[in-house]
């Protein structure tokens, strides 16, 4: 049912809503594990039952575009951008230093200790 194009947090997402609620699948790019948002119910409000479908649509895609907002800020706090590749990865495969100064993706940090070494 989505109209407008969803803009990603990662590079892979997956739109696992339905016309009961909403959900989103975010992938890491380097594990390709999934982190799902929460899941939001859709409510129709104070609309009589049964809800004109032209009506439905509209306040399905105002609370869908809502719904992923929410989730794209909730995914902000597990990915995290690598500097050096431009990667957006989960915290699992985010290689943060105590410094703060090497903070980048697994992959990055794996290939600079190797040419250091």
């Amino acid at each position: 049912m989505t109209e407008t194009p969803l803009t990603p947090v990662t590079d892979r997402i997956i739109d696992r809503s339905t016309l009961e609620g909403f959900a989103f699948g975010f992938f890491c790019s380097l594990c390709a594990d999934e982190w799902r948002g929460a899941r939001l119910a859709f409510n129709p409000g104070a609309w009589a039952d049964p809800i004109d479908p032209a009506v439905f649509r509209i306040l399905w895609l105002d609370q869908h575009a809502a719904a992923y907002e929410r989730a794209k800020l909730d995914a902000s706090f597990v990915f995290n951008r690598c500097p050096i590749c431009g990667r957006i990865v989960c915290d699992r495969c985010f290689h943060a230093s105590e410094s703060g100064v090497t903070d980048i993706c697994n992959l990055c940090y794996h290939h600079i200790k190797e040419a250091v070494v």
